[in-house]
């Protein structure tokens, strides 16, 4: 017997499988680490991260993965919208499935997109000769950190579906949030001393920049205090705005 949760995962992956969702999860991603990554890779000399000295495409390959957390969380939102603008989230409520399966069931896909599209970013990266350090520990460290990431934007994304009165808004919303989240992050440049502080303060608090941080460590310079202070902090990020999502998911009316 397939849980329910289950069911609708299936269902979610065979609706986004399409021209137009694969481009946005596969092929932004792919077009920002080959432009970024051969147009910087040789005016950008080897520079030190950490303990080690690494190329620019080995520092801009993590981030590049840290990412698909943002981009396959929008998933959830754009599900949880489009389901209600054309019926079929009533449709779904009424028929054997509960609340709680319909939102594992929007997790559950975002998670299985923001896994599989990194594991397609890392061997882009292999393949422009980015070199990294994969451990048994730190494996499974970029993992958790990539559920964790998926499992926050996820629900930011169904707290903006809730609240968005149109689909123009939620748009537009997403799309700023993802120009803004992207390019004040550490997804595509390191922050150093040099840093305008106004930045610095932005990108320290930018969960795409913690994402990024602790996929990044664990690939090239091996996990430290930081990391794990940093993965502490996005779980406590993930669990509050799980909850908040929850609550605001509750109010949502079938039909409505």
């Amino acid at each position: 017997m397939i849980p329910s949760s289950i069911k609708l995962t299936i269902r979610n992956i065979r609706v986004n499988v399409d021209p137009g969702t694969l481009a946005f999860l596969l092929g932004l991603p792919a077009l920002y680490f080959f432009v970024l990554g051969l147009m910087f890779q040789g005016i950008v000399p080897d520079f030190e991260y950490g303990t080690v000295k690494i190329s620019y495409v080995s520092f801009l390959a993590p981030g590049i993965i840290g990412m698909q957390t943002l981009t396959a969380g929008n998933i959830g939102g754009s599900l949880l919208w489009a389901d209600r603008r054309w019926g079929m989230f009533e449709q779904l409520m009424v028929g054997p499935f509960r609340r709680s399966d319909y939102l594992l069931g929007v997790v559950f896909v975002s998670i299985v997109f923001s896994l599989g599209g990194s594991l397609i970013m890392l061997g882009f990266a292999f393949s422009a000769n980015a070199t990294f350090i994969l451990s048994t520990l730190s494996i499974p460290y970029i993992i958790v950190a990539l559920i964790i990431g998926t499992v926050f934007f996820t629900s930011l994304f169904l707290i903006i579906a809730v609240v968005a009165k149109s689909m123009q808004a939620y748009n537009t919303i997403t799309i700023v949030l993802f120009f803004f989240l992207d390019f004040a992050s550490t997804a595509f440049y390191p922050i150093t001393s040099s840093t305008p502080i106004w930045l610095r303060a932005i990108s320290s608090v930018n969960p795409v920049s913690l994402v990024c941080n602790i996929v990044r460590d664990s690939m090239v310079s091996g996990i430290s205090s930081a990391t794990m202070i940093s993965t502490l902090e996005m779980t406590g990020i993930m669990a509050l705005f799980f909850v908040l999502a929850m609550v605001m998911y509750r109010r949502v009316r079938v039909g409505a």
